[in-house]
């Protein structure tokens, strides 16, 4: 098992416990970004006023730096993933291992002191993915979960599996949304081998509830694999 502290960010309800808002979060290339230096409290707050993000600062521009300094400027540094000094290294690999390119999107723009609240920031994600196209990969996995788990009505499945209300909130995501948008092809492609049609064992018959239980245990499985420990 991993070392990493964990964001149920795949929510998996079952599967992954609930952890500190260290996000599970990537990195775009070298992690050893240089941070920006934060803008004097008074210039900030006119930026933010004149609707620049972040107050103005300059922002870095790989994941992995654009994560540490939402982090730091939110004051939770000590909840990055392997540690302040571990970070980095970690990131960069769960980059490569984990993360889509809407993802990666997302974080440059809901990474901001103005979403320093977790539940503000997954809300700004997944309104994001309005704006994003799914790749072939991310469509299979979700025609094939819908037909496993919704056969009596696929076409209704697949818009709610990829389409997120902002009035519902957060809470309302199912994992399948987050498993289509969030993870690199090379992932969704294993989670539809895996857990769709009759490879996903479950007792559950024609309820939706239990198939899409049986679903998030098995992504769980998929993810967790995938995802790099700590350095040692």
């Amino acid at each position: 098992m991993p070392t990493a502290r964990l964001l149920p960010r795949l929510l998996l309800r079952g599967a992954i416990a609930s952890a500190p808002v260290a996000a599970a979060v990537a990195c775009a290339d070298s992690a050893g970004d240089p941070l920006p230096a934060a803008a004097p409290a008074d210039a900030a707050d006119a930026a933010r006023e004149a609707g620049e993000p972040d107050g103005g600062a300059e922002r870095p521009t790989t994941t992995c730096g654009i994560t540490r300094a939402y982090f730091e400027r939110c004051g939770n540094e000590g909840d990055l993933n392997c540690g302040v000094d571990g970070f980095d290294a970690w990131c960069a690999a769960n980059d490569s291992a984990i993360n889509s390119e809407a993802y990666r999107r997302a974080e440059a723009l809901c990474l901001t002191d103005d979403n320093c609240d977790g539940a503000k920031r997954r809300d700004c994600e997944y309104t994001h993915y309005a704006d994003e196209t799914p790749t072939a990969s991310q469509t299979a996995l979700v025609t094939a979960y819908c037909a496993t788990c919704e056969p009596s009505d696929t076409a209704g499945c697949r818009t709610r599996s990829t389409t997120y209300d902002p009035a519902k909130g957060i809470k309302s995501v199912d994992d399948i949304f987050v498993a289509a948008w969030e993870f690199s092809d090379a992932i969704v492609d294993e989670m539809k081998t895996k857990c769709t049609g009759a490879a996903l064992t479950t007792d559950a018959g024609s309820d939706v509830a239990a198939c899409a239980k049986a679903f998030a245990g098995c992504a769980a499985d998929v993810y967790l694999d995938r995802l790099p420990d700590c350095a040692k």
